[in-house]
């Protein structure tokens, strides 16, 4: 008997045939996982594997449909070309039915661009099963992606001391190294979700109180605005100082401050070079810097496509680019253009010294 190849019909078949049950599968789980940000905050899993495994599984696994699927049809070429000419004995395909399956496939696939009925039933349910993962207002984080901040972080914006947050946790018996330890990594340790670290401390809350306006402060009586001037002014002057000597040493980002000042900003979309022609940073040093960490990313690659690769979330890659450079503008790590400035302790001085 003669030995078959080691790559033959009944191996590309079999190839053909598991990558489409693996495809298959994948398809299910990323049809009922639920929103990016409630994924990982509530630590979704499916069969014991995380959402963004599931997604590398159902890419790998379709370009190995893909491949071997080509392959099929290129070992049975002469058979598909019989059957669809047709010949004596055997059933064959019709341009009828050709031509029914070409409107099929395209149905389904321009359907679920314009949500044509009954398709838009099927992508209606599928937002649902998404939003059913949200049980309670628990399980939706407070903002995209907060389990990447630390809790010094994580507390700033959710008006919490991190000093009282670090001791509740302890004495909830969490193992907590220090207020720098990631919402996830603290979730990780002690087995639980960053959902779940965030409703131990949550009670922890204290509204924002803001500070005395200028007008108010203004109100005070002449007299004792007159007693008040030269230690305003020696103050005042503290304050030009300590702004001359901030803008000599520029602050530096933290993990944090990219999160805070880049999260949802579209910076996944960007290649390697335009992030660092925007941010005035040195490519062979930002490679570098990436390499000392078992990290790689080309210059026309953008983030996403990188973090992709490698596993990770878009916004991690770029905190390992951004942490420890200096900030060079003008505008705090958490401040957006579109944000209004508070007036500052030393300009309201300033308005009540002119009164």
């Amino acid at each position: 008997m003669k030995e078959r190849p080691l790559i033959n019909r009944v191996l590309i078949s079999l190839v053909t045939a598991l990558s489409f049950v693996a495809m298959s599968l994948s398809g299910i789980a990323a049809f009922i996982m639920p929103e990016g940000k409630v994924a990982y905050w509530i630590n979704w899993t499916f069969i014991g594997l995380s959402k963004s495994e599931w997604g590398n599984i159902h890419i790998t696994t379709s370009v190995l449909f893909l491949i071997a699927g080509i392959w099929h049809i290129w070992y049975n070429w002469t058979h598909l070309m019989q059957y669809l000419k047709g010949i004596p004995g055997r059933v064959s395909a019709s341009w009828r039915d050709l031509s029914i399956a070409v409107l099929v496939t395209l149905f389904f696939s321009a359907g679920a661009v314009t949500r044509t009925p009954p398709l838009n039933y099927i992508l209606t349910f599928n937002n649902w099963i998404k939003e059913s993962w949200v049980r309670t207002p628990a399980d939706n984080p407070p903002f995209g992606h907060a389990e990447l901040l630390s809790l010094k972080g994580f507390c700033k914006k959710m008006y919490i001391e991190s000093e009282e947050a670090l001791q509740e946790l302890r004495q909830a018996g969490l193992t907590v190294t220090d207020e720098n330890s990631t919402i996830e990594q603290i979730a990780r340790t002690n087995r639980l979700t960053p959902a779940g670290v965030y409703q131990l401390i949550k009670k922890l809350e204290k509204p924002d109180i803001p500070q005395q306006s200028a007008v108010q402060q203004a109100t005070v009586m002449p007299a004792a605005r007159a007693e008040q001037k030269p230690a305003l002014q020696k103050e005042i002057k503290a304050d030009e100082r300590r702004t001359h000597s901030k803008a000599i040493d520029l602050p530096r980002y933290t993990g944090d401050d990219v999160i805070e000042r880049f999260e949802g900003k579209g910076i996944g979309k960007k290649t390697l070079s335009l992030i660092c022609k925007e941010l005035n940073l040195d490519c062979t040093r930002v490679k570098e810097k990436l390499a000392a960490v078992k990290m790689t990313i080309k210059d026309d690659e953008t983030l996403k496509e990188a973090a992709t690769r490698m596993g990770i979330v878009p916004i991690e890659l770029f905190k390992t680019i951004l942490v420890g450079e200096p900030i060079r503008d003008n505008q705090s790590p958490s401040e957006t253009p579109d944000e209004k400035r508070p007036i500052s302790d030393s300009e309201s001085r300033l308005i009540l010294l002119q009164k």
